[in-house]
């Protein structure tokens, strides 16, 4: 069992989430890029019911590659990115990692739609790196 904490940049939105985190990696989607501003998106996932969350996020939903649901979920007074849903993970939430507090927890298991990836960002070769996301 993991616990973690977190908010956002103006302290709006936070959240305490007790569970195991099965999935930690990077995504380098055009999406998440989009969404983050960032090279990728950096996400540790765990289940919706264990991530206790204060305030009330806005939430954008869009369309992924594969053409899922994708839902956003970010602070309305400070546009911090907070977490991530996508429907073919029911149940799953995506907490963005660079909001967590308990950062050393994060170890990415993978880097997954390295396909899209921007050309300057440099992989670990340690880490499994997938064209889009494994089945």
């Amino acid at each position: 069992m993991t616990r973690l904490t977190g908010q956002c940049l103006c302290g709006e939105i936070s959240f305490e989430a007790d569970g195991d985190v099965p999935v930690m990696a990077n995504c380098h989607c055009t999406a998440c890029r989009h969404s983050t501003g960032s090279a990728f998106a950096t996400l540790m996932f765990m289940k919706e019911g264990d991530v206790k969350i204060t305030g009330t996020p806005k939430t954008f939903q869009h369309k992924s590659d594969a053409g899922t649901t994708m839902t956003k979920h970010f602070c309305d007074t400070c546009g911090t990115p907070m977490f991530t849903q996508n429907s073919a993970r029911e149940g799953m939430l995506g907490l963005r990692a660079g909001n967590v507090n308990e950062h050393e927890e994060f170890t990415p298991k993978a880097n997954v739609y390295v396909s899209s990836r921007m050309k300057a960002t440099l992989l670990d070769d340690s880490i499994p790196a997938f064209e889009k996301m494994p089945g």
